[in-house]
């Protein structure tokens, strides 16, 4: 009886495989299709900050990542300014979007370059670029909800849009005095991006612990709180 009830679970477990195997074909015979991977309706932002960059303009990488098999000839990656959602200005603040972005091939991902610029307006506050992908003559748009992008870009301290999620448990809460004393002790801004991030996770580890400790050793008052509090090391 044993031997029978063995039996029939591994013929069930061989046909959820097929059954699984056939759904991923079937995904993947459709035409190709991009989206942006790293946001969504939820998170859907990237921050960025030209303080402690000596550059006048400096370029975002947005990854879009094709859908599909690998493509045999390259195709166009077609982007929309969002009006209603944007407040930058295109020539003074970015370099204008192209008519299209080519996607190469041998690679599921492309890294899209925006050019932001380091206007005097962004002293003054941030400025959002809104983009969308929308469908080309060769290349679909893959999910609607992963098809637009925000970035936040001033000359100001902002807060990175990976804080709450990334930094905080290395830097701990964040504020604008932090921010600027963890520039100087670290000689470099923080990391804007996950990616950015994960490609120097241990330094990054390493500048929390040099930051945490300075503001154990140091009495740091945050004049941004009301009334003004001492900044707390957090480990």
């Amino acid at each position: 009886m044993k031997q029978i009830i063995t039996l029939l679970i591994g013929i069930i477990f061989c046909l959820l495989i097929t059954s699984c195997e056939n759904d991923i074909q079937g995904l993947y015979s459709g035409e190709h299709a991009v989206y942006f991977s790293d946001y969504n309706s939820t998170a859907d932002s990237v921050t960025y900050s030209f303080i402690g960059k000596n550059r006048e303009q400096d370029t975002v990488f947005l990854n879009v990542r094709l859908l599909g098999n690998m493509l045999t000839t390259p195709a166009k990656v077609v982007l929309r300014v969002v009006p209603n959602k944007t407040t930058a200005i295109s020539g003074s603040h970015y370099e204008a979007i192209k008519p299209f972005y080519q996607f190469g091939l041998n690679t599921f991902d492309y890294k899209l370059p925006i050019i932001l610029k380091k206007h005097a307006d962004l002293n003054s506050g941030a400025f959002v670029l809104a983009l969308e992908i929308i469908e080309s003559e060769n290349l679909l748009v893959a999910f609607k909800e992963k098809s637009s992008v925000r970035i936040r870009f001033s000359n100001i301290f902002m807060k990175p849009s990976i804080w709450d999620a990334t930094l905080a448990p290395v830097f701990g809460t964040y504020s604008r005095t932090k921010h600027a004393i963890c520039m100087d002790i670290m000689g470099r801004p923080f990391p804007e991006t996950l990616v950015a991030f994960n490609l120097e996770r241990n330094l990054w580890r390493n500048f929390g612990w040099q930051c945490n400790a300075y503001f154990k050793d140091n009495v740091v008052m945050d004049n941004d709180l009301v009334p003004p509090a001492r900044i707390l090391p957090w480990f």
